[in-house]
């Protein structure tokens, strides 16, 4: 007798989401995208502390957008440093920052939510499975189950979720300090905490709200918006070449390299 099965590719990934029993909540699975890339931005949330924006420049012409505002109050003063060189370097030299996905390193978490590559979830009714388009990178929250009492950092930490009501709650600790948090550089420590909000909104929009804690690198919590939409263009294998030639300098940038093995 021959048996079905699910293999690991993308054409027969729905089957996986299918296998789920009949859910009370809305169903997120399916291919999402951010849109282009100029929409990828965190937005602020309509009240409270909101992320680091785009640094305000009036009369420059050609700056990219990438230079974030380092004196955002969010910021500890180490904190707001390590942005300001960044923007220096980018504004000084009319250069795009080289960004983890641009450098082939992971883009950790919250930052991976501002990838403008297609992004697939996965609701098997045991887990939730987030798979970005881009270099192959991946998540897995846990669904209702608890965070370890000693968790090891990753780059993508150590995610459980939950849903309430039709809003699925993804939380995560024990993410790498070397992962950025957003497009412009903004550092964290081991502490960071991120609690993402994904509601369905209709059939074709999924919104969801990040909300960011880290006692050593903010002043504050604070949160962000983003915005998801249903596409069906094909899923394309985005694989990461050694583009790590600094645009500025001609040299280049450190590649990832594990010093010990991880198993």
């Amino acid at each position: 007798m021959r048996h079905s099965s699910c293999a690991l590719s993308l054409a027969i990934v729905a089957c996986l989401s299918a296998s789920a029993s009949a859910q009370p909540h809305p169903d997120i699975s399916g291919l999402w995208t951010r849109g282009g890339a100029a929409q990828t931005l965190f937005r602020p949330p309509p009240s409270g502390p909101g992320p680091v924006m785009t640094i305000e420049l009036p009369g420059q012409n050609n700056v990219p957008r990438q230079a974030g505002d380092y004196n955002a109050s969010i910021l500890q003063p180490w904190a707001k440093e390590v942005v300001r060189r960044q923007a220096d370097r980018v504004l000084g030299q009319d250069v795009a920052l080289n960004t983890p996905q641009e450098t082939c390193w992971p883009m950790g978490v919250p930052h991976i939510l501002q990838l403008n590559f297609h992004a697939y979830i996965i609701d098997d009714g045991k887990q939730i499975t987030f798979l970005y388009e881009r270099h192959n990178q991946r998540r897995v929250a846990r669904l209702n189950a608890s965070h370890p009492a000693t968790v090891k950092t990753s780059w993508f930490g150590d995610s459980v979720a939950h849903w309430d009501g039709d809003t699925l709650v993804v939380d995560t600790i024990g993410l790498d300090p070397r992962s950025w948090v957003d497009v412009f550089a903004t550092p964290h420590t081991d502490k960071l905490h991120v609690v993402e909000r994904y509601r369905r909104r209709d059939a074709n929009n999924l919104d969801v709200t990040v909300e960011v804690d880290d006692p050593g690198a903010f002043t504050t919590k604070w949160s962000a918006l983003v915005s998801y939409q249903k596409d069906d263009e094909p899923w394309l294998e985005v694989a990461c070449s050694e583009n790590n030639i600094d645009a500025a300098t001609g040299k280049l940038y450190d590649m990832p390299l594990a010093t010990k093995p991880d198993f």
